[in-house]
């Protein structure tokens, strides 16, 4: 025998991975365009005020996104779990996406530019001035960075996915909360 209260949901799991891919584009591509003024702002510091807006604007476009998913498809209404669901796989798809960008950076176009300029940055005695204010060793952030600057692009990619996912969860918990909405009680 069909039972198709599975089936209503299998559907509408569908339907949810479906927006949450659609959305997932956007936020990655918001993500991607945030990585790129990062990557810029080494060499342009009027570039870093792109990356912090894309990265401060990120849970209110997470939840804007959860809201027109819940009024737009969902006619007004969405527990929980389903916009739990929702905002996870979103910045899911998104993390996968800006962890393909993070790889294809650092292995086709960095060709040691970013560390490169990390470390004359550090080298400077207004930024070793700061670190030892902060008592921590110069040379010690060099080491350290020297050895971060031998990882392979794909260790970058992975770490930026796996922040991503963990990320994720933590803004799904919170903005679902937030975006949830059950139905009036109809007197």
């Amino acid at each position: 025998m069909i039972n198709f209260a599975l089936m209503i949901s299998t559907i509408e799991l569908v339907q949810l991975k479906a927006y949450a891919r659609q959305d997932g584009l956007i936020l990655g591509a918001v993500w991607i365009i945030a990585f790129a003024c990062f990557i810029g702002s080494m060499n342009d510091a009027s570039l870093q005020l792109g990356f912090t807006t894309g990265m401060i604007s990120t849970p209110f476009v997470v939840y804007y996104m959860l809201r027109h998913y819940r009024d737009k498809v969902l006619t007004g209404t969405i527990s929980y779990r389903r916009a739990f669901a929702f905002i996870a796989y979103t910045m899911t798809y998104a993390s996968l996406l800006l962890a393909a960008a993070t790889f294809a950076y650092f292995h086709f176009i960095d060709n040691g530019t970013f560390f490169g300029t990390l470390m004359a940055n550090i080298k400077l005695p207004e930024v070793q001035q700061v670190f030892t204010d902060a008592g921590m060793s110069p040379k010690e952030i060099e080491e350290q960075l020297a050895l971060v600057s031998e990882s392979r692009p794909i260790d970058f990619a992975f770490s930026v996915l796996f922040e991503g996912i963990i990320i994720a969860v933590i803004h799904a918990a919170l903005i679902g909360l937030l975006g949830k909405k059950k139905i009036k009680n109809q007197e």
